[in-house]
């Protein structure tokens, strides 16, 4: 349903790929080429139960759905290049073109363009516990349940 809503809206879609040996520093190297396609086309960034490797990850996750970003995720160097690559953009709309403001301009941008979709079972206690240590993911979503669908629907 996701890949499907995201193609009709013309968005791009984004997941990670797990590899052996995927841990919060990989996590965070794909999360930077998210930002980096949000800056070019408005981007859905499906994730799943599989995905979740370790529980750090959804505290990522959380800090996306809460504040717009994952804090500490682009160092000087990346901050000015992604305020870059919204320069011409930021100017037309009469911002300045400090580093600051171009990178708070980036920031409101991504929070825009970016549309995360969590899919997680909601069997056991696994959501539940996870809801409840992320805020965010209640807080900051909107939940659709999926149930199985009847014969006839299929048809």
């Amino acid at each position: 349903m996701t890949k499907l809503a995201t193609y009709t809206s013309g968005y791009n879609i984004f997941t990670i790929t797990l590899t052996r040996g995927y841990k919060e520093k990989e996590f965070k190297e794909d999360l930077k080429k998210l930002y980096e396609e949000i800056a070019k086309k408005p981007t859905t960034f499906l994730f799943t139960d599989a995905h979740v490797l370790d529980e750090g990850f959804l505290e990522l996750i959380n800090n996306m759905l809460t504040i717009g970003m994952v804090p500490a995720l682009f160092d000087e160097d990346g901050k000015k290049l992604m305020g870059d690559t919204v320069r011409d953009e930021a100017k037309k709309l009469g911002i300045n073109e400090t580093k600051e403001d171009l990178w708070n301009y980036y920031i409101e941008k991504a929070r825009d363009s970016m549309h995360i979709c969590l899919c997680m079972s909601p069997a056991a206690d696994t959501l539940r516990i996870r809801c409840r240590n992320f805020p965010g993911l209640v807080s900051n979503t909107t939940i659709n349940w999926f149930f199985t669908w009847p014969e006839e629907a299929l048809t």
